[in-house]
């Protein structure tokens, strides 16, 4: 009996032509729903000059959609060529489709996003989209002195607030908006910034968790030896040999080194802490040695400061 082999042709690529959400023939705002989300992004993904998709970026994009903190309808809109495939789209719409309903419509009212949608433009703009220099949140808050200082330290903060016994790990996926908002929570920040910056330029003790440390410890009962403690790293005089600013000092002198599998930033942010508690609860047993963190060590919290798990609240 004779075999025969039937040759499957290889399933087709969905193109935008077979998608059941049309584009508008103008630019405007449209309400994008998730099942909009989903589609466009099966079907209009395609073209071969699209960028790959980062699962990283899109999830900074969920994430700012599930704490409200996504602005709508903004000129940044959803760019497509005049064959219909994406140019600029594909982050955003794979968070959109990928959010929570519940948290849609509890912070937006209605389980839809509005965006700007820029249907028939030349696919030669893509390589001219992102080319400038990437909005920080200090470019944002403008008047704002020392506004990267202020920024660094609320980034800290923010990492801060999740509670995580071990380290900082969400550290490089916050994004500007919610370093905007933990700046208007913590006042403080503006408070210390000029004198951490000061510090940080006469000893090179990194100002960003240096003033997340300051701003914790100006809300426990400890505040009063802020200045003294300021004065002390500024300088250097009179301070012994046990004295935590002088050994934090001379932890920097020279450029900080990071031993092990720790994160540098982790490592930082810990002897900064691990010097300061010292400082206020008068331990003179603090070496060289013990100023670090080792792998698998807990955090350091700020002597007299904690927090609750609601994110970014002080108790």
């Amino acid at each position: 009996m004779v075999q025969m082999k039937v040759r499957l042709e290889p399933p087709q690529k969905p193109v935008p032509a077979d998608d059941p959400y049309p584009l508008p023939s103008e630019p405007q705002i449209l309400g994008v729903t998730q099942e909009m989300a989903s589609s466009w992004l099966s079907y209009r993904s395609g073209h071969p000059k699209l960028r790959h998709m980062s699962k990283d970026v899109a999830g900074r994009y969920q994430q700012l959609i599930e704490t409200g903190r996504f602005r709508e309808a903004t000129p940044e809109g959803l760019i497509f060529d005049t064959e219909g495939y994406g140019i600029s789209f594909q982050h955003r719409m794979k968070a959109l489709a990928n959010a929570s309903t519940a948290k849609l419509v509890e912070h937006y009212g209605r389980p839809w996003l509005e965006f700007w949608i820029f249907p028939n433009q030349s696919r030669d703009i893509g390589p001219y989209l992102d080319q400038g220099f990437r909005r920080t949140a200090a470019h944002i808050m403008v008047g704002t002195p020392h506004a990267a200082g202020v920024a660094a330290g609320a980034k800290y903060l923010a990492a801060l607030a999740d509670g995580d016994r071990y380290g900082l790990p969400r550290f490089n996926r916050i994004m500007v908006p919610e370093v905007v908002d933990t700046v208007a929570m913590w006042p403080e920040l503006d408070r210390y910034v000029q004198d951490a910056s000061v510090i940080w330029k006469a000893t090179s003790i990194t100002l960003g968790p240096h003033l997340a440390v300051l701003a914790q410890a100006a809300r426990t009962d400890h505040a009063l030896m802020i200045p003294a403690w300021l004065e002390g790293l500024r300088t250097g005089a009179h301070l012994g040999e046990s004295d935590p600013r002088l050994l934090l000092r001379e932890k920097f002198h020279g450029g900080f080194v990071s031993l092990g599998k720790v994160t540098k930033r982790d490592h930082v942010y810990a002897v900064i802490t691990k010097a300061w508690n010292a400082y206020v609860t008068g331990d003179t047993s603090l070496t060289s040695i013990g100023l670090r963190l080792r792998q698998g060590e807990v955090m350091p919290i700020v002597e007299g400061y904690a927090t609750n798990q609601t994110k970014g609240v002080a108790a």
